[in-house]
């Protein structure tokens, strides 16, 4: 069920969206597109996938590796 609505939301991105489309012309090929989208997500905090694809096709600065103070659970 979750890989249907993976498809259709990658579907309606298609149709609807000049952003997602530049970003796949961009890159190249779908793949890339998605691992680059993945790694972004795991990478930085964002609050949207508009956001994931204005960094995607405009660019972005790679920050530092932030380190939390907090010891560790035990």
């Amino acid at each position: 069920m979750l890989m249907m609505l993976a498809f259709l939301v990658d579907q309606v991105q298609q149709i609807a969206s000049r952003l997602f489309n530049a970003v796949w012309k961009k890159l190249g090929t779908k793949r890339r597109m998605w691992e680059d989208i993945r790694s972004l997500f795991i990478g930085y905090s964002v609050d949207s996938m508009e956001e994931i694809l204005i960094a995607l096709f405009y660019g972005f600065e790679k920050g530092k590796l932030l380190i939390s103070s907090d010891p560790p659970p035990s």
